[in-house]
């Protein structure tokens, strides 16, 4: 099926609402950059001051073409894009790109402009693109409406929320020999969202690798749903800022969009299969290796050079970023040591030094070997390959490049990438640049060089990993029971449910807690002690009170008759400090939870990504280290996972120190129902289980706390 933005990008006809040839200005380098661009199609361009523009003739409206106009451009100031819009959408366009700046960015009165385009244009189904934003460019379609020379074409598409990367980043790719097949200048993101743009890139034969850059985020959990989808087939690079609240606050006053939690947009990326950067050069590094190499199978890499030290360096970075350097074989090991130099161990990394520098092709007799060895994924030769000319003699130039030719002929026909670190790699060296043309990384860090090897790894696992994964299903209705327990509690107008409520709604989901007993008196209170025979906790109930212990609204391991009587008055009497008498509903009496693991489980809605579940270890771990996971709701089934083994206390739950190993299980359990409530019950704000404590078999909730 026909995805609804081809037309946007493969419009028969463009309109250029305030196209002008005045040098320099905005509209001038865009209607010049569309006009030389070799767009094939229908141009009108829309200046009631002029009539005529760049030897065309110039329309004073756009509703003076007697045409069909499929996508406008518009470049006017902010107090007539209203007018703009709705004649554009009256002509019948399919597509609105608003360069124009200073509306929602700016302030209220500047949203009140876009909500009234926005609503516009969705009458009448145009989709608009920015405002804020700098145009678009279409490799296919011959369509540059950014304003920048002309773009060579190739397999990456870029979506950035600034116009000015896209300027860095165009020239950046030239000055490496990428191009592009689609360029996507967001904005303010309004009309088509960044969701959507992965779906058309999907699509797009044209587009081997989507690189996209954020600051901030609208519809999250779609944009994490449609990612999933796309990085089974596509590598999605992602450049998000906001990280640092200095960041943050230049997002927010760029984009006018939240930036959000930082460890939330982490985890949804990862869970999303996006692969985030944190500059534009490993952007472009990982993209480079996405256009011109195989994606290796997995991460066991084969590091090759002619000295001891880049070896132990390029081993280092390479476990670093979470890359195996496996023990060869001893049968593939002894295939190699005839090209190294007699007693040099080839068990990897492997050092050719000494017989590489003068006769290159060792290289390719090792590589080649390495090539045939199931165990290894990649090759990640690293020293100063291309400069043994000037280190050793001007003759080996022409072997190493022979060598480049063969390494580049491993890589075609084995389908393993190899990337390569040299100390000469900025160097005009034509050995190097036969390497480059064939698609083989070159690069003078090795840190990089191990960085973008990890990524192409961590991508080729990923779409085996999404691809197997089972999506939490989130079409479910919630129980009547829960519906009837929530409309109570607004009823009521509170927002905080009653402890003895958040346990009653947990219980309609199956997710089972101890005994427990609310009782009015201190002949009840004896009665539950002696009914539940062993040491109890008293705590509190009262909409007035959320913070139990605060008060003085909690006490532990209560045992006898005497010590119930007397925990009872006292509770009441700490609760009657703060909150009036008939505000006091009784205390609840549970037994002690059994010794086993603290742990933490919550969600709370998140305003760029909805419902987010977390987990933790619970104590010091939370309280001072914030040591939790996050995940997008619904998640899969390996998220569930995932989340639970990435927190540093995760050892805590497999046994150490002689204890025994935990029910992770049961864990999971109640994360995929906590998960399952929030979807089914888009009133919770927030839920926080705190403690769950984990034992052998099972695992307790000892307190529970629900919002809406």
């Amino acid at each position: 099926m026909e995805n609804v933005l081809n037309r946007i990008f493969h419009p028969k006809s463009i309109a250029v609402i305030g196209a002008s040839e005045v040098p320099g200005k905005a509209a001038e380098r865009r209607t010049r950059s569309l006009i030389e661009g070799g767009y094939k199609g229908k141009i009108f361009l829309i200046n009631p001051k002029r009539e005529k523009l760049f030897n065309r003739k110039a329309y004073p409206s756009i509703l003076d073409i007697n045409d069909e106009v499929d996508l406008v451009m518009v470049v006017i100031p902010p107090k007539f894009i209203s007018q703009a819009v709705k004649d554009s959408v009256k002509m019948g366009a399919k597509g609105i790109v608003i360069i124009t700046a200073g509306l929602g960015e700016t302030g209220e009165e500047g949203k009140k402009i876009e909500a009234e385009i926005l609503e516009i244009a969705n009458k009448k189904g145009a989709r608009i693109i920015g405002p804020n934003c700098s145009g678009m460019f279409s490799a296919s379609a011959n369509m540059n409406l950014l304003g920048v020379p002309p773009i060579k074409k190739g397999p990456l598409s870029i979506i950035a929320q600034s116009g000015n990367i896209i300027d860095s980043l165009t020239h950046y790719a030239n000055l490496r020999g990428l191009g592009f097949s689609n360029i996507i200048s967001a904005g303010n993101a309004i009309g088509v969202k960044f969701h959507e743009y992965f779906e058309y890139l999907n699509q797009d034969k044209d587009t081997k690798v989507i690189l996209t850059y954020m600051e901030g985020i609208k519809e999250g959990d779609k944009l994490v749903e449609v990612a999933r989808e796309v990085s089974k087939n596509k590598p999605i690079v992602a450049l998000k800022v906001g990280r640092s609240k200095a960041g943050a606050r230049a997002a927010a006053s760029h984009t006018g969009s939240l930036a959000g939690d930082d460890a939330i947009v982490d985890a949804a990326f990862r869970q999303a299969g996006i692969l985030r950067v944190f500059n534009v050069d490993e952007m472009f590094d990982i993209a480079t290796c996405f256009s011109g190499l195989p994606l290796p199978k997995g991460k066991r890499v084969a590091i090759l050079s002619e000295g001891g030290g880049d070896n132990s360096v390029a081993a280092d970075n390479a476990e670093k970023y979470g890359l195996d350097v496996p023990i060869i074989p001893e049968s593939t090991q002894e295939k190699i040591k005839p090209y190294l130099l007699k007693g040099m161990p080839a068990s990897n990394p492997i050092d050719y030094g000494g017989t590489a520098e003068e006769n290159p092709d060792m290289i390719n007799k090792v590589a080649n070997v390495l090539m045939e060895e199931d165990l290894i994924d990649s090759i990640y030769i690293t020293g100063f390959f291309g400069g043994f000319k000037e280190i050793i003699a001007s003759h080996v130039g022409e072997l190493e490049e022979k060598t480049s030719n063969e390494l580049a002929r491993l890589v075609h026909e084995y389908k393993k990438p190899i990337v390569v670190h040299t100390s000469f790699a900025n160097e005009p060296i034509h050995s190097l640049e036969i390497l480059k043309e064939n698609g083989i990384f070159v690069t003078p860090s090795s840190d990089r060089a191990a960085f973008a090897l990890s990524y192409m790894s961590k991508f080729s696992l990923n779409k085996d990993k999404l691809k197997k994964s089972s999506l939490l299903k989130k079409d479910g209705n919630a129980p009547d029971k829960a519906k009837e327990l929530i409309n109570k509690v607004k009823g009521a107008k509170r927002a905080n449910f009653l402890e003895t409520e958040a346990r009653e709604l947990l219980e309609f989901y199956n997710i089972k807690l101890p005994k427990a007993v609310l009782v009015r008196t201190q002949d009840e209170a004896v009665k539950a002690v002696q009914e539940i025979g062993e040491p109890t906790a008293f705590k509190i109930v009262s909409p007035e009170i959320v913070h139990k212990s605060d008060v003085g609204g909690v006490l532990l391991n209560i045992k006898s008759e005497n010590e119930a009587r007397d925990a009872f008055d006292l509770i009441i009497e700490n609760a009657q400090k703060v909150s009036p008498a008939s505000r006091i509903l009784g205390i609840l009496v549970s037994p002690m939870a059994r010794k086993g693991q603290e742990c933490i489980i919550g969600m709370v809605r998140n305003p760029q990504f909805g419902p987010v579940v977390m987990f933790g270890i619970g104590g010091i771990f939370v309280e001072v280290f914030k040591d939790v996971s996050f995940r997008v709701i619904p998640p899969t089934d390996i998220d569930v996972d995932e989340m639970v083994k990435e927190i540093k206390g995760y050892p805590l739950l497999t046994g150490i120190r002689g204890e025994a190993a935990k029910d992770i299980d049961a864990l999971k359990d109640i994360i995929i129902k906590i998960s399952k409530m929030a979807i089914e019950n888009p009133e919770i704000k927030e839920i926080d289980l705190n403690p769950v404590i984990v034992h052998e078999k099972g695992a307790s909730i000892v307190d529970a706390r629900i919002i809406i």
